[in-house]
């Protein structure tokens, strides 16, 4: 229980995504979220890797719940990926995948912005 409560304390939105009600037909929604708390509690917290994943995780969903774009290509990326056969851990699979998408979505939203001189 203990570990629990540690892991809520690296997962300031937690609430936040659980209490989130997505519209009726959502199911990818409902399932991803699903994904993250499966996710959140069964990793080791003294992995720095893992604690570090669901930090990133965490900011992810919060950004899925709070930005419709980023949302749809959520959706889109985790509909288009094919599983293998040899998938060991598919849970990890989806979470690298929305964490792979929050990442180039960061980059691609973030543009360098530059003040032109008019003559």
């Amino acid at each position: 229980m203990a570990t629990n409560k540690e892991i809520i304390k690296l997962c300031p939105n937690y609430y936040k995504i659980i209490n989130f009600h997505p519209i009726e037909d959502d199911s990818i929604s409902d399932k991803i979220f699903a994904l993250y708390k499966e996710f959140i509690f069964s990793i080791n917290i003294n992995d720095e890797t893992s604690v570090n994943d669901v930090k990133e995780l965490d900011t992810a969903i919060y950004k899925y719940i709070t930005d419709y774009s980023f949302r749809r290509e959520v959706k889109k990326q985790v509909m288009a990926y094919k599983i293998k056969r040899d998938e060991d851990d598919i849970i990890r699979t989806y979470i690298n995948i929305i964490l792979k998408t929050y990442a180039n979505y960061e980059d691609y939203t973030t543009r360098v912005i530059y003040i032109s001189r008019w003559i």
